[in-house]
């Protein structure tokens, strides 16, 4: 007979709620723990011995409570095997004080860690996390399902299992190895139950049209329908966390889902988190067509890619409730995408999709990456110009992230562009630390700032063709998000008198600016730079 086991999942603290974390775009939204959500279904699906499977996820309480909600789930469920969430590298410095209160409550207890931010670090984490017993190599479901499902010893497991590593195994020099879903089928039906969905409280990605500005209930629910991808940017770890060979759920079962969210949670906005969901035209375009039954919101946050884009691919995204479309197109430069970012992308390609999704009224925008390693002052001018000349509607600007599993990590680390005592956690993702030559960090975080508020306010492409109500409502939108941001409400103020709205709401928002720009040298720079008018308030 199986031996029944009992399992805890403890997600790791991810968010701050630090002004830090508006500058730097960390995490301050509480989302639902998608993929351990994925790993404790795909388990209760498929276990012989029926184990018992909690989720607690410590972002739902202050950082000083902790400790003893801990305590009180460990007495409460007597786990056999605990498997803590690190999505996040900001997430590790929990790791070791987390995983010792565990293992002093009891040290038969078997402390797992898994995650994006495990797996790309799996070779330095053992070495410092002395309360750790394995780490977990990719993605969870298998290796957990292995785990839970054996009557024999954990170590057996990890031993047998190439995607476990562990003390013994880093000591013989093992490589680890993925253990893939096969059969993406059996990851979609996410049991939601385990958690509880009212807790958690998700935001849209940036779009004129996201559902709070019909001052509606937002019941947002993820879906990954495809994982892998068979690219090789230079800045992405996704090859090694989902491989390259991308592998699909099928429409009927991706659609069953989707049903069931709607009838049983009421979902109105569903956030496609897939890397390629275009890859396979024809099954991307059935998913569309069938998901325009349920009149609901559809976003694609991760970048869709211009070459699979069509005329009906435009079409059948727009009945099926996409409203705004992001291209993943990097840089406006053929050089730097040919020989530096390695996307295979035409960028002759880029205006005739642009065109098409605006005949069909979607809302575009452009993902572009600035200050990779060989990139020059002429790159980042053709980038500006590109995009002011095909006309999108939005542009966000990342700066380059040597994120480790990356080949911009292993570049930056063989050339010495960024300090190699670097810890996990330390290197600051969101904020530019690449040293190399034409690349001075504070000249790049500038520029690409400037980049910013040259094609989203000063040659706002709405603005300049006269759609002054798109406009408004992308101000609106940035300033719902950063209130102090002395371009929008300057630029809202231009809108709104293209539009003949109230006089008053127009003052408001340019004395709005001009207290801004009166109290913050930089955004007084910036006016200057454009020749925006430096008012003198009445």
């Amino acid at each position: 007979m199986i031996k029944s086991r009992s399992i805890q999942f403890v997600i790791l603290p991810y968010l701050t709620w630090s002004k830090e974390s508006a500058n730097n775009n960390t995490r301050s939204v509480l989302a639902f723990p998608y993929g351990v959500l994925s790993i404790a279904s795909y388990i209760k699906a498929k276990a012989r011995n029926n184990p018992k499977i909690d989720i607690l996820d410590l972002n739902l309480y202050a950082l000083e409570d902790i400790p003893k909600v801990l305590i009180q789930t460990l007495e409460k469920n007597n786990p056999d095997v605990v498997g803590v969430s690190m999505m996040f590298d900001l997430s590790y410095k929990h790791l070791n004080w987390i995983s010792k209160q565990i293992k002093d409550y009891d040290n038969e207890i078997t402390v797992v860690v898994g995650g994006c931010a495990a797996t790309v670090s799996w070779n330095m984490i053992l070495h410092e996390q002395g309360y750790v017993d394995a780490l977990c190599y990719g993605e969870g479901e298998c290796p957990m399902f292995l785990l839970v499902d054996s009557d024999g010893a954990f170590s057996d497991t990890f031993a047998n299992t190439p995607a476990w590593v562990t003390q013994k195994s880093l000591d013989e020099n093992r490589i680890p190895q993925p253990l893939y879903v096969e059969n993406l089928n059996d990851v979609i039906n996410v049991d939601y139950k385990f958690i509880d969905v009212t807790s958690y409280r998700m935001k849209e990605a940036f779009s004129p049209f996201s559902s709070i500005k019909e001052h509606r209930e937002i019941n947002q629910f993820y879906l990954v329908t495809s994982r892998g991808c068979p690219f090789e940017c230079v800045f992405c770890s996704g090859p090694s966390l989902h491989g390259k060979k991308i592998r699909y759920a099928d429409v009927d079962v991706l659609v069953a889902h989707v049903d069931h969210l709607v009838k049983e949670y009421g979902l109105n906005v569903l956030t496609i988190y897939d890397d390629q969901i275009l890859l396979n035209r024809p099954r991307a375009k059935e998913f569309f067509r069938r998901l325009a039954n349920y009149k609901i919101r559809v976003e694609t946050p991760n970048g869709m890619s211009v070459a699979f884009i069509d005329e009906e691919m435009a079409t059948v995204m727009k009945i099926a409730g996409i409203d705004t479309v992001p291209l993943a197109i990097e840089s406006g430069s053929s050089r730097m995408l040919n020989d530096v970012i390695h996307k295979p992308l035409r960028l002759e390609q880029v205006k005739p999709v642009v065109d098409m999704l605006q005949r069909n009224e979607i809302f575009v925008q452009g993902y572009f990456v600035v200050g990779l390693p060989g990139e020059l002052e002429e790159d980042r001018i053709e980038t500006v110009r590109f995009i002011n000349e095909v006309g999108l509607d939005w542009s966000g600007f990342n700066l380059a992230a040597p994120v480790r599993g990356s080949e911009l990590y292993e570049i930056c680390k063989e050339k010495g562009y960024i300090d190699p005592n670097y810890g996990i956690g330390e290197l600051g993702m969101h904020d530019y630390v690449i040293n190399a030559p034409n690349l001075n960090p504070a000249d790049i975080k500038r520029k690409r700032y400037l980049m910013n508020l040259d094609v989203n306010f000063v040659n706002n492409h709405r603005m300049r063709v006269g759609d002054y109500k798109i406009a408004i409502l992308c101000f609106k939108d940035v300033i719902s998000r950063y209130p102090f941001h002395a371009f929008a409400h300057y630029y809202l103020a231009k809108a709104q008198e293209a539009m003949n709205e109230s006089p008053k709401l127009v003052e408001l928002n340019r004395n709005k600016y001009i207290e801004i720009i009166k109290d913050d040298a930089v955004w007084k720079e910036y006016a200057e730079y454009f020749s925006l008018e430096i008012y003198e308030k009445m």
